[in-house]
């Protein structure tokens, strides 16, 4: 019993970290979590890996003690990250029929106070291919409002051309949204190109509006029916 109520309060954890803030880390390739985050790393060819980050604070009793019950829990792990990657997909497919995301990988570890919990899908096809550009529009465009801040970095050696809304950081490499911008119209053009005199359009407009469109990629809806599904597991299993 107090297993399982201790893995009941990880996913919960969980729950509760994707609904916190920002995140900081370096520009280009090298990325650290400090914060909640949706990290879309995106490749030449159009795909990218999706990562849903979740931090605990390890200086907290009770967030140290879910962070190690759930690295400790190898079943769970993998519960979490097939609950979202079948939530990924389903959002894919009614994107676009030849999208599709597959489980990648779970990743748990410590960083100085912090313990890290990464859930990796590979998701084909997010952006599309224009000769040498790469855009990304759903499933972000359609009234995404993340619960996290929102990063996408380009792949090695190309440059981040035009975003649409402006991003709160923006470099040649890597932008990023606010927990909580409206999305809508999301737009994000990656140059493949190498060119010296490129560079980087970033749309003006700071309005966050305030439509009531969620059909867009929902990360907080995704992680309740993570937690959910794993304490029903872990339900049947006691």
């Amino acid at each position: 019993m107090d297993r399982r109520l201790t893995i009941i309060g990880v996913v919960a954890l969980v729950l509760a970290s994707a609904l916190a803030v920002p995140v900081a880390g370096s520009s280009g390739d090298d990325v650290t979590y400090e914060d909640p985050t949706l990290h879309v790393a995106l490749t030449e060819d159009g795909d990218a890996t999706v990562s849903l980050v979740s931090v605990y604070d390890l200086s907290d009793a009770n967030e140290r003690d879910a962070f190690e019950s759930l690295r400790e829990d190898e079943r769970v792990q993998d519960e979490m990250l097939e609950r979202f990657a079948d939530r990924a997909d389903s959002i894919a497919t009614d994107v676009d029929e030849e999208m599709s995301v597959t489980e990648e990988s779970v990743d748990v570890r410590t960083d100085d106070d912090r313990g890290v919990v990464v859930l990796s899908v590979a998701w084909n096809g997010l952006a599309s291919v224009d000769g040498e550009t790469l855009v990304v529009t759903e499933p972000f465009a359609s009234g995404f409002e993340p619960d996290r801040t929102l990063v996408v970095t380009a792949p090695g050696g190309a440059t981040i051309e035009s975003t649409t809304p402006k991003p709160a950081t923006v470099d040649e490499t890597r932008a990023t949204w606010d927990a909580g911008t409206d999305l809508s119209g999301f737009e994000t053009a990656v140059s493949l190109a190498d060119d010296e005199d490129r560079t980087t359009d970033v749309d003006d407009d700071d309005s966050t509006g305030e439509d009531d469109a969620t059909s867009g990629f929902g990360v907080g809806i995704a992680v309740v029916g993570v937690v959910l599904s794993v304490a029903a597991l872990l339900e049947a299993r006691t």
